[in-house]
Order: structure tokens, then sequence, then C-alpha cells
């Protein structure tokens, strides 16, 4: 019995993990056995954390994306099988990552198409950020390097899952699948809103299959690594302590999910995410909160402990900007909420970096059945982190 493989892509903050878990609950209502896989070039991850407090079977796949680190999604996915035997496995692949189709999507097909039925490769837009990047998109390859990501992951979608249509009126949802339809006519586009839990669309098409075709993404793997490395990536560990009073950890999210809003805007940074989940000491209890553009406020997804005295948050930020000033405006923000909420923050932990060239373990173009390298070009030796430093895992 082969287990169905459902591979999400799509530009940070679009939604991508809250549509993953979403999907593996109603699914699971019906019966079928669910497991997740995260994916971060970063190793302490809030997606995780946040899967894992669910009912899924969570893996995660750390230091670089499904393509460069093949064999390690092979090696969680096995594990996910011998653990629960899933029907369904739905992975969230790295915000700044494309080229699926041929790094995941036909190798797996290919090599382990007797294990696994692939459905549709899934780039999941946020509708909103999309209509943003519209004039940038429409510069074509004059565009920005980060337009240039956008537009490729959207060029190799099979299925384009246009989330958080409760967000928009339905003209402008229209508006959106006929500019998307017209952009990338090979791709379905369908409408869903993981918050609210309507993905009956998104589900019908992974009821599919991919399927074999003539396609291949024209893609510039080098202007593709400097589109990712236009980012920075913060993973920083904090123990909040309460001074003279508990404190309320939605209350310090909120506050310095805002500071960082608002320098980022004064500082014309792009947000790509920015993901914080707080564990109180004593309860055990779960906060979560999230941040995916300048413009507007931090979301509580998940409120835990209405006060703390104590407790560990892991905070992930990706931001277009280099690694210090990422690492100066946290600093700030959490200052700005150490001070509304009376709370002292230790540094427990910190890794900050720029993505390294993406080198993928496979590349397969249409009617290939080796999943040899194509062409490549050599990663340039200034890269200080590599797409292949990371690990893959199941959640315990």
């Amino acid at each position: 019995m082969s287990t169905k493989f459902v591979v999400l892509s799509g530009f940070l903050g679009a939604g991508k993990t809250t549509t993953m878990t979403v999907a593996a609950d109603q699914l699971r209502a019906v019966g079928q056995r669910v497991a997740v896989i995260t994916n971060d070039q970063g190793v302490d991850l809030v997606d995780t954390a946040f899967a894992a407090n669910g009912s899924a079977d969570v893996g995660e796949v750390t230091g670089g994306c499904f393509c460069c680190r093949f064999e390690d999604l092979l090696a969680v996915m096995s594990q996910l099988i011998h653990r629960i035997s899933p029907d369904v496995i739905i992975a969230e692949s790295v915000g700044s990552c494309t080229d699926l189709t041929a790094t995941v999507v036909r190798p797996l097909t290919a090599l382990h198409g007797d294990e696994f039925v692939t459905a549709p490769m899934t780039t999941v837009v946020d509708p909103i950020r999309y209509l943003r990047m519209l004039p940038d998109l429409d510069r074509g390859d004059d565009g920005t390097d980060i337009a240039y990501l956008y537009r490729k992951q959207l060029e190799d979608a099979a299925v384009i899952g246009v989330n958080k249509a409760d967000l928009l009126a339905a003209d402008e949802i229209q508006l959106v699948v006929e500019s998307l339809a017209r952009r990338f006519p090979r791709a379905e586009v369908v409408t869903y809103s993981a918050a609210t839990g309507r993905l009956t669309g998104l589900l019908d098409a992974w009821a599919g299959r991919h399927t074999a075709d003539d396609g291949n993404l024209d893609l510039d793997y080098q202007r593709y690594g400097t589109a990712e490395a236009r980012l920075a990536w913060l993973d920083r560990t904090l123990d909040l302590q309460a001074l003279h009073r508990p404190f309320d950890p939605a209350a310090w999210a909120r506050t310095f999910l805002t500071a960082m809003a608002r320098a980022s805007r004064d500082k014309a940074h792009l947000i790509g995410h920015v993901k914080l989940m707080f564990q109180d000491t004593a309860s055990g209890l779960l906060t979560k909160a999230s941040l995916i553009d300048s413009s507007q406020s931090g979301v509580v997804d998940l409120a835990g402990a209405t006060t703390s005295s104590a407790g560990r948050l892991v905070l992930n930020a990706r931001v277009a900007c280099e690694p210090e000033q990422l690492e100066r405006l946290a600093d700030e923000s959490t200052a700005v909420a150490d001070q509304d909420q009376d709370v002292r923050s230790t540094p427990a932990g910190q890794r900050s970096f720029k993505p390294g060239q993406p080198r993928p373990t496979h590349r397969m173009l249409a009617g290939d059945t080796t999943g040899q390298r194509h062409h490549l070009p050599p990663a340039p030796l200034s890269s200080s982190t590599r797409h292949g430093s990371g690990k893959g895992r199941v959640a315990p």
C-alpha cells in the first residue's frame, strides 16, 4: 500500500504550517492516518513545536530545504511510516525554496514510486502579499531578486492554493484567482481558508496525483541563491522571568511583534515571517504568535497561560536585511516587550545567518529517470551557511 505524499511550497508567511496542520486534522477526522513534516534552514523551529502540540505525528528536516536534504527527507518519512503507517504525509518546504517539482516530486516518483504516490505539487499563496508583489512580478526578470524567487515558486506549481480567502472580499479574491490563472496557466488555482477550516477545494486537488509533464522550470540557480541570501535568518532562545508580578505572555508577544513591525517598516526591511513560541515553566502551556508583514500587527495564533512567572521563548525571524541588523531589531524589540511587561530576558541560545547556494541532491528534468544533477552552477566559496548542514528527525 503506497503512502500519499503532499509537498507544499510557498513564500514565507503564506500559511503553509496552518494549512498542513488543519488539513491533517480534517483528513484524520474522516479516518485517515496523517503525519506532517516541517522544514527550515534553521534548527530550532517554532513550527515543529506548534505542529507537535496537536494530534499529528511530526517529523522535521532542518538545516536546508528538502531539495538539498533529500536523503534526510526520505529518512524522516521512513521513520514516520514505521511509527504510525500513515496514509498521508504532508510536508511544508522552506519558504525561500523553489524548483521542488524537479528536486523532490520527480525524484520521489521515479526512485520510490512503489512506496509513495505524490500529489500535485502545491504552492500556497497569501493573496495580500501577492497583490503587493504584482508590480514587481510584472517587471519579469528585471524585478527584484525576491520577486524572481516568488514568481518561480508560482511557475513551479501544479496547484496554486490561495489561502486566507476570509481576509478579502469575494470580488477581490476573484481578481487574485483570475490574475494567477492568467499568469500561471499550467496550474489549477483553488481558494481556501486554513484559519477558518474551509479546505474542501484544496483537499479535492490533492486527491489527484503528480503526472509526467513536458515542462521544466527555467531557473537561474545563481540568481535563486542570491534571492535566498537577501533574507537573514535568526533563531533565538530566551528565558523570560517576571520581575515584580506575573506577566501576560500573549501581551509580551504582541508588543514584541509590534516593535519588530514598526522598526522593519521604518528601515524598509521586507518581513518574510517572525514566529515565536513561549512555554510556561509551571504549566507547560504554549503561546504562539506570528508576524508576516511590517504593515500588519502580530497575531496570537495560540494563547496558553494567561499569566506566567517564567518560561522559555523560541524566536524564528526571517527578514530581508543583514543578520547583524536582524539581531539588533530583535534586541530592541525584546527590550520594548520586557519593559512593557516588567520582564527580564536572558539569552539561552542563538544562530543568525544567510542561506548558502542551493545544491539539490537530485534535479530531474521532464522525461528523465536517473535523478542526476543537471548542470548546476558551482556554489560560491563565500557562502557562510550551506543548505546541507542540517538533519532530519521525528519529533517525540
